[in-house]
């Protein structure tokens, strides 16, 4: 007798022996009955599957996990400032293995991992309980992302993964955002808005400059809004325009910029005159406000001519890309 004239033909079982790996829930295995397929009654059966001289059915089925942006509010940067902490949020009903986690720079905006004088290169994962977990990642060659690995997502439930970032002194101003790569899964994080780290404003009460007169001093305020250890800036100041002004009195030129720091102390720029004589510009200007909150003044020498008409007015100061007008000039 041949095996093929004595074979015996039986259902197949349904279901497998492999019912608790990770993320497997409600595993379970139904035996069949004599020539019949176990697990008839799943809805997911289909008939004569499995049952003698058939082939068999594998159903695969699986819960996948979410990644969105970490929620609001918005992580607020300042430029040269203090780092913020954007995030993703992860959702899942079941466990998972543990994954890679790729956390990307926007390309172009300045931003750092950690701040310029400490750079940060760690995942905190948090997990439903509130239980936190740090991972330290490894920084690409370019220094724009950072690869961790092995990343526990705490699932199931919802977890909330941060990086700490902080925006350069020339960061763009506006929003930006991070992108998250959790297990091949990638989504934006919290949105980042870089502010400014300096504010310029009109630097105090009006002066009144009469026609043909004695010259006065409009200046700025410029305010640190907590911006660390802020660069020197290039300064120019620049003449209303079609308004007869000039820097300093008619026979006394006078291109200087004073300086009053938070400390009260005061420095002295020489500035460079623009061909039409209607801007001068000062180079490497400590702004003196090294603190967050600190303020300080700065101010040039102008005069009004006798074709000046009379009515406010003021100068035009640009403090690095920070723009103002002067504390206002009444001519009369």
């Amino acid at each position: 007798m041949s095996i093929a004239e004595g074979a015996i033909y039986s259902g197949g079982g349904g279901g497998s022996s492999f019912v608790n790996g990770p993320g497997v829930t409600g595993g379970q295995t139904l035996a069949g009955n004599g020539t019949q397929a176990g697990g008839k009654d799943d809805p997911l059966h289909q008939s004569p599957v499995g049952d003698a001289g058939n082939r068999g059915q594998v159903v695969l089925q699986w819960t996948e996990f979410t990644v969105v942006p970490g929620g609001p509010p918005d992580v607020e940067l300042r430029q040269g400032g203090a780092v913020g902490y954007p995030g993703v949020r992860v959702e899942a009903g079941v466990a998972i293995d543990p994954v890679s986690v790729t956390v990307a720079l926007p390309p172009g905006r300045g931003l750092l991992f950690g701040t310029q004088t400490l750079a940060d290169y760690q995942l905190t994962v948090q997990n439903a309980d509130g239980q936190t977990t740090p991972y330290m990642g490894t920084l690409s060659e370019d220094g724009t992302s950072l690869l961790f690995s092995g990343v526990d997502l705490g699932l199931p439930g919802t977890t909330v993964m941060w990086v700490a970032v902080s925006a350069g002194h020339d960061a763009p101003l506006g929003s930006t955002s991070l992108a998250f790569t959790v297990g091949g899964k990638t989504s934006p994080s919290t949105t980042v808005v870089v502010t400014p780290g300096y504010t310029v404003s009109p630097g105090g009460a009006p002066v009144t400059a009469e026609r043909g007169g004695w010259p006065v001093y409009p200046g700025v305020e410029v305010r640190n809004n907590g911006s660390q250890s802020i660069p020197r800036q290039t300064v120019t100041a620049k003449l209303p325009a079609g308004v007869a002004m000039r820097f300093g009195a008619q026979d006394s030129p006078d291109h200087q910029l004073t300086v009053w720091d938070a400390g009260g102390n005061t420095t002295v720029y020489m500035g460079s005159v623009s061909d039409d004589g209607q801007s001068l510009t000062f180079s490497d200007v400590d702004l003196g406000i090294p603190d967050a909150g600190s303020q300080s003044v700065m101010w040039i020498c102008v005069s009004a001519t006798d074709d000046t008409p009379p009515g406010p007015t003021s100068v035009e100061f640009s403090v690095g890309d920070r723009i103002s007008p002067s504390t206002t000039i009444n001519v009369i």
